[in-house]
């Protein structure tokens, strides 16, 4: 059972929904909440030579230090924000000023915490870019903790959707659903996907096995199965089913390649409406 939860906040809309989702979950679970901020370092590394024109990575001397200061502030200004929110709710929250690349400070933090949750995007989403994302994207590939990817709007958590695959990490993202689903007081829909239509009675069966595994555990669930494109189908199922968070192992048959996230969870992370929890 969750009982550490870790969260993200970079002062963008993406982070204040994160912030929400890790509230409300600590607030249910009686978890345990830290929320981090990052001071990155790259933006305040200069060009070894002035750039070509129009290019801005240059900085003049002694411009890397005030930024620095600047950063540090706002981040300070940042974690205060949440930890009066924690008051407002009742909610302990200890937070963390680091500094580095966001992507290998939270890599070095997952070990103290159970649950990571970062916004899909950052604060450079507007904008686009590398840096959109780039965060969560480099993150998850190198997580051996759970990480919850949040979407651009908070919805509390009612309904959970789990794909299973017959996978030992499916095994593992199954028995993560089930326990939220029970913490939460959430039905819970197993899905199980076949490639193609011959395949639907392994489908079937892996499904069903699912089903009889959580509701020997008490969980309220129900069994689907869809052929086609895996991650189209838990996309439309999820929303057809009016489920707000999908689970999904993070290593698979075909969906995940040793520590690279595979285009199954990759296309769902990407294109969800809801919360999306990547189980190790």
């Amino acid at each position: 059972m969750i009982k550490n939860i870790l969260f993200g906040s970079d002062g963008s809309p993406y982070g204040a929904v994160a912030g929400e989702y890790a509230f409300d979950l600590a607030d249910r679970l009686d978890a345990r909440l830290e929320a981090v901020h990052v001071v990155d370092s790259r933006r305040m590394e200069p060009s070894p030579m002035p750039p070509a024109a129009g290019c801005l990575a240059w900085m003049p001397p002694g411009i890397s230090e005030q930024l620095r200061t600047v950063l540090t502030e706002r981040g300070k200004e940042i974690l205060h924000g949440i930890a009066e929110e924690g008051e407002r709710r009742g909610i302990p929250v200890q937070t963390t000023l680091e500094f580095g690349v966001p992507s290998l400070v939270f890599e070095r933090l997952q070990a103290r915490t159970e649950l990571v949750v970062l916004g899909r995007r950052g604060e450079h989403a507007a904008s686009g870019g590398d840096y959109s994302g780039s965060t969560m994207d480099r993150f998850i590939r190198r997580a051996s903790r759970c990480c919850l990817v949040t979407p651009g709007t908070f919805v509390p958590v009612s309904k959970i959707l789990v794909a299973v695959d017959g996978s030992i990490c499916g095994s593992r993202a199954l028995h993560e659903a089930a326990e939220l689903a029970n913490a939460l007081k959430a039905p819970l829909v197993i899905l199980s996907v076949a490639d193609r239509e011959s395949e639907l009675p392994d489908a079937a069966t892996t499904a069903e096995n699912a089903h009889s595994l959580v509701r020997a555990h008490d969980c309220a669930a129900a069994a689907m199965t869809a052929a086609g494109a895996p991650a189209l189908r838990i996309l439309e199922t999820a929303a057809s089913a009016e489920c707000n968070l999908v689970v999904l192992g993070m290593h698979g048959h075909g969906w995940i390649y040793d520590r690279l996230i595979g285009s199954v969870a990759a296309h769902v992370v990407s294109h969800a409406e809801m919360p999306v929890l990547l189980v190790r």
